[in-house]
């Protein structure tokens, strides 16, 4: 028995000991992993760049905690308490979620428009170069583009566009107004906000529903200094994206009057998007949501004594977009390809957007440069060269 006994506890042993062994070399790798990802600095998207790993981390931690309840059909949960917390920050009386922002866009200005469709819009915007036509095709919308080449639409340009649609032999009155701001396509370009404000009193005279399309308005809100709420006091709905910087896998919030939410609430299920449950990203959005606007003045400030220390070195070339936010213009003085520093940047955990050959890029400012030192990172630049 005794032999027995001691065959048992060397077989135990064996066994369990490159069992600990491994469990204990996955867990360090683990932590060693997250110890990169907390240095890894994204100079590309608006985001954190979440993978799904840190997705599973956070979900699990949510989910787990005291009293969670997930939404069913997007009523209640977390839903409902983050369409309760937009209102409240963008000073609406109601919102609503929604799965995108193509969505929140049309269900919006097609029924801010009612019966008359002629719809103004940016020529640059999101709204009217990026979602497919579906205003045109599923809302039947007549979307009229101003200001080529730029985000800000003066007023006499307003007046004038609403004028001419009125006017004789045949009116076909303008119903809405859709302002993007920043504009994407124009590098991050923010409407001047005393003129949107001019532009919007002269559409509420005329009774033009007046929708804007705040994806990023968050980002602006720490170059202009602009607060959300007051960005959105002008408009009748506003959109703001969840997943571009609040880090959500997907989604979008609408927020105004009440009547109006429930008319688009209505609409979204028509359209195939009352979603059995959004709890996933609206727990996400939420988490990322509270202390956004210190966090991000943080990551402006810090992005700002980065791209000083890059325009001080004479190799490389930044451009300041004029009324812009967080996305800048940048290459190499000597007009080189940036494929080589790319690379170089990427060896040390700093990720620059730059597609293969090409000789510009973009540095988009985000919450990961509050990881490092500005002058840290600036360096990096300069040993990749």
């Amino acid at each position: 028995m005794a032999s027995m006994s001691m065959r048992r506890r060397t077989f135990l042993k064996s066994v369990t000991a490159p069992a600990v062994g491994l469990a204990l070399t996955t867990r360090l790798q683990g932590q060693a992993a997250q110890a990169e990802q907390a240095r890894r600095v994204l100079l590309t998207g608006d985001g954190l760049g979440l993978g799904p790993l840190e997705y599973c981390r956070l979900l699990e931690r949510t989910a787990g905690s005291e009293g969670f309840r997930r939404d069913s059909y997007l009523h209640g949960g977390p839903v409902e308490a983050l369409e309760q917390r937009f209102a409240a920050i963008l000073g609406k009386e109601a919102a609503l979620f929604l799965p995108t922002g193509t969505l929140a866009n049309h269900l919006a200005v097609r029924v801010l428009a009612g019966e008359r469709r002629k719809v103004l819009v940016q020529a640059d915007s999101h709204f009217y170069r990026d979602e497919g036509d579906c205003g045109q095709l599923l809302s039947g919308l007549n979307l009229v583009p101003l200001g080529a080449g730029r985000a800000t639409l003066g007023l006499e340009e307003v007046t004038q566009a609403v004028a001419q649609a009125a006017g004789p032999p045949y009116p076909a009155p303008v119903g809405a107004l859709s302002i993007e701001s920043p504009v994407r396509r124009l590098k991050g370009q923010v409407f001047d906000f005393a003129e949107m404000k001019k532009v919007c009193a002269y559409a509420r005279q005329q009774q033009i529903g007046l929708h804007l399309d705040g994806a990023r308005m968050f980002l602006a809100s720490a170059y202009t200094g602009v607060s959300p709420a007051e960005y959105s006091a002008p408009f009748d709905a506003v959109y703001v994206s969840l997943y571009k910087y609040f880090n959500a896998p997907f989604g979008a919030i609408l927020a105004g009057p009440a009547t109006l939410m429930e008319r688009v609430s209505t609409l979204r299920h028509q359209f195939g998007s009352l979603i059995y449950q959004g709890w996933e990203t609206a727990a996400v959005a939420l988490h990322y949501l509270e202390g956004f606007g210190d966090r991000y003045a943080a990551a402006a400030r810090h992005g700002e004594s980065f791209l000083r220390l890059l325009e001080a070195d004479r190799r490389f070339r930044v451009e300041r977009v004029e009324d812009g936010s967080n996305v800048f213009g940048f290459a190499l003085s000597s007009g080189g390809t940036l494929d080589a520093m790319r690379d170089r940047l990427a060896e040390s955990g700093i990720f620059l957007g730059a597609a293969k050959g090409s000789t510009e890029t973009t540095i988009q400012i985000n919450e990961t440069i509050t990881r490092r030192p500005p002058d840290e990172i600036a360096r990096a630049f300069g040993a990749a060269v």
